[in-house]
């Protein structure tokens, strides 16, 4: 068994291919993306051997979410980007969005559970900067 059939295991997750394929997706993946662009790695196409159909991807990523697998990022423009957890502190974290690539980073900086009000039960956190990314910096400067 690999790292990643463990991983969706310990979840509650039974591993089929597909959700297999997917998770190792996300995991080679250093930004957030889109639905959409997890659609087109893996919808068939007439010539390749991707074989998954929209509701596949839809309910597999709607899994990984309710079993903290992967979390849901709002950055503002109607349309939700996903990204892998962090095993220990799900979406207590800060999420970059660049105004110039459209990538959105899960940043490592943590938002301490010790700072949240004693009185109130936390759901959802979405905490969003937004900027331009050192990719996007650095390009800008050799023009």
């Amino acid at each position: 068994m690999n790292k990643a059939e463990k991983i969706l295991k310990s979840k509650g997750i039974r591993p089929t291919e597909m959700r297999l394929a997917i998770y190792k997706y996300l995991k080679r993946k250093f930004y957030a993306v889109t639905l959409k662009e997890i659609e087109m790695a893996f919808i068939k196409k007439s010539d390749d051997n991707k074989t998954a159909d929209r509701t596949t991807i839809y309910r597999t990523l709607k899994l990984f979410q309710e079993k903290g697998v992967v979390h849901q990022i709002d950055v503002g423009t109607a349309i939700a980007k996903y990204a892998l957890s962090d095993e220990k502190d799900l979406d207590m974290h800060l999420h970059f969005h660049c105004t110039h690539c459209g990538n959105t980073f899960c940043l490592s900086n943590k938002v301490s559970r010790d700072s949240l009000p004693d009185k109130y039960k936390v759901a959802d956190v979405n905490l969003v900067l937004k900027g331009v990314c050192t990719k996007c910096l650095k390009r800008e400067k050799r023009k």
